[in-house]
């Protein structure tokens, strides 16, 4: 099976001493090699990403960056913020954002003392006006970039349509997967952001299927969805819903994983990494925030051996 990664950042504890206790809990476990690192999260100052660098498991060397947190930051404060924005202006200050991801992963990496975040996960804001033609010229422009090793992958998130309220409303499958066959970057699918898009789970196998028979298919993050509000949100958030039966109204169940899964092997080539985000109750304890992450990777490992 490839790699598992875990996006631990939405389900951490909260204060310094617990979160070190559970990226620990975490460094301990066999089937762990790596985590989702949110941009700016940890590396909104120095200090944040220099505890970071120290803190994660020094064999985990299948991380990952994600610039959604701060890319929805700014598409909140400016509609024309997004590297597919067809305002210049808007595209301008999305490039300066990446910019520095990219400085801070430099950093990062000089602590670390290795090279060990493989993919940084980027995003074709922004809602309702993103151009392919925009993001194109982006993904153009970073790759000259030294990215630390580290290679770009577009992560899907739900498109904007018509009559219906966004999540994040950005670029279809259809034109990421052109734009990654053209500039030679991989894709993401996640699992609960596709549903989001689609209402239905089969979005989700649908998405899949296409990047991996267009051979694109990077990475495979299982975050849950759901109509109903909970805990976690309103109906239809893009709120990382644990699997069900942790989270009874999610419609990611070890079934809708075993068939994400299956449509996975559309591609010839394995996929670089597969992973779990879930947030958890407030409450909950760093075992037990362990375990609802361990509970799809079980769910993947039977679909993915099986």
């Amino acid at each position: 099976m490839p790699p598992f990664v875990v996006g631990a950042y939405a389900s951490l504890p909260r204060g310094r001493e617990a979160q070190e206790d559970y990226y620990n809990l975490l460094g301990q476990q066999s089937w762990i090699a790596g985590t989702e690192l949110p941009f700016p999260g940890d590396f909104a100052t120095a200090a944040d990403h220099l505890w970071l660098a120290g803190i994660l498991p020094e064999h985990w060397h299948g991380n990952t960056i994600t610039a959604i947190p701060g890319t929805m930051q700014h598409v909140w404060k400016d509609p024309d913020f997004g590297l597919a924005s067809p305002d210049e202006a808007g595209r301008g200050a999305a490039l300066d954002f990446m910019a520095r991801v990219c400085h801070a992963l430099a950093e990062f990496a000089q602590w670390r003392g290795a090279q060990d975040v493989r993919f940084v996960e980027i995003h074709s804001a922004p809602t309702a006006r993103a151009s392919r033609d925009a993001m194109a010229a982006s993904l153009e422009e970073m790759s000259w970039w030294d990215w630390s090793g580290a290679a770009l992958v577009i992560e899907h998130c739900d498109k904007y349509i018509e009559g219906q309220k966004p999540e994040k409303g950005f670029l279809s499958i259809e034109d990421e997967i052109d734009l990654c066959l053209q500039a030679g970057v991989g894709l993401t699918v996640n699992w609960g952001r596709s549903v989001v898009e689609g209402r239905a789970a089969a979005t989700a196998v649908d998405h899949v299927t296409q990047a991996a028979q267009a051979g694109v298919l990077t990475g495979l993050m299982f975050s849950g969805a759901g109509p109903e509000e909970t805990q976690y949100g309103y109906g239809w958030i893009d709120g990382h819903l644990p699997m069900n039966p942790d989270e009874p109204t999610s419609l990611m169940d070890a079934a809708a994983i075993e068939a994400t899964v299956r449509a996975a092997h559309e591609q010839e080539t394995p996929l670089d990494y597969l992973g779990a985000k879930v947030c958890v109750p407030a409450d909950a304890t760093i075992e037990e925030r362990l375990g609802y992450l361990k509970r799809i990777h079980e769910a993947v490992d039977k679909a993915a051996t099986s």
